[in-house]
């Protein structure tokens, strides 16, 4: 039999006029749905996939530090008495950020419940269920544009990342790669992958190349003369280096006048981080009216990109 919590059982006793078998029934499916909630598993996206997650600000924090470094430190050699050693953490910025706090809700009447224990069902998760889809898609907005109300910067807005101008020299000198031949797709696609290394003196490399979809799918299926061999393969095998190549929606679009993008970088955890301090959380149950509420609450920072110098974007592909 589901178990239940001893206060949230109370709670529902004190302030509502259900009598003790409805009381414990409801109080048995708001743990029954908790559960539903936190193990359902979803496609994820893209946001918690491509950024690498951080959960390590304490929850109710109402500040956080973003430190942002403008250049690559490189050790030296040197003497037995040197005490003059390079130093590789120089902050070129930083900052205090606000933690900003997320909330929605969702509940049922007394009539569902009613109906419920009648029937001699569970009340349906899909209430909750949607409640945390809908943190989890603010989350993901979040991350790629931000929030210019509460002024949180989005990666893609990020004026620290450097950006590489596509060559114009399409058919109707266009930049987009459906208009090019293979061989200047193949040159963009490398010039993209070494700006990195060569804005940060061959240190950093990248691990992450991100398509709109329409450019991905492009290069997916768009074979090399008289081969079998698609652009996106050929580049995959020249390109050991970059161990993921992923189609992000919400690149399409996303660029100056709606044009696609393309993102690449070093996607490591120093480097950068999807900061959110507090996933989702269900608070406990709450009588308004004739209806019992379940408040939930998540709290995020953004994307912090801690070196800015290993990341290019580009738009119009």
């Amino acid at each position: 039999m589901e178990r239940y919590d001893e206060n949230e059982l109370r709670y529902i006793q004190n302030v509502g006029h259900f009598d003790e078998s409805a009381s414990v029934f409801l109080a048995r499916q708001l743990t029954h749905v908790r559960a539903q909630v936190l193990r359902v598993k979803k496609a994820p996206l893209n946001a918690f996939t491509l950024f690498p997650v951080q959960t390590d600000i304490p929850e109710g924090a109402e500040t956080a530090i973003q430190r942002t470094y403008d250049s690559v430190g490189i050790a030296e050699i040197i003497s037995n008495y040197a005490d003059d050693l390079p130093r590789v953490d120089l902050v070129a910025k930083e900052d205090s950020v606000k933690v900003m706090n997320l909330g929605d809700a969702y509940g049922w009447n007394e009539k569902e419940i009613k109906n419920a224990q009648f029937a001699q069902v569970n009340l349906t998760a899909d209430k909750a269920l949607a409640a945390r889809r809908a943190m989890d898609v603010k989350i993901n907005k979040i991350a790629f544009r931000g929030d210019a109300k509460h002024k949180i910067v989005g990666f893609l807005d990020n004026a620290n990342i450097s950006s590489y101008a596509l060559p114009t020299d399409g058919t109707g000198s266009s930049t987009r790669f459906s208009d090019k031949t293979e061989d200047q797709v193949i040159r963009d696609v490398n010039n993209i992958i070494r700006a990195v290394p060569l804005q940060t003196h061959e240190v950093e490399q990248i691990n992450t190349l991100a398509f709109a979809p329409t450019v991905y799918a492009y290069l997916a299926t768009t074979r090399l003369s008289n081969t079998e061999t698609t652009l996106l393969s050929f580049l995959q095998k020249v390109h050991p280096e970059v161990t993921r190549w992923m189609s992000v929606g919400e690149l399409e679009g996303a660029g100056t006048a709606g044009k696609n993008m393309i993102i690449g970088g070093n996607f490591t955890p120093e480097y950068i981080k999807l900061e959110i301090p507090q996933r989702f959380q269900q608070l406990p149950v709450e009588r308004r009216n004739l209806e019992y509420i379940v408040n939930c609450v998540a709290s995020i920072v953004g994307v912090t990109v801690t070196m800015p110098l290993a990341f290019v974007k580009v738009e119009g592909a």
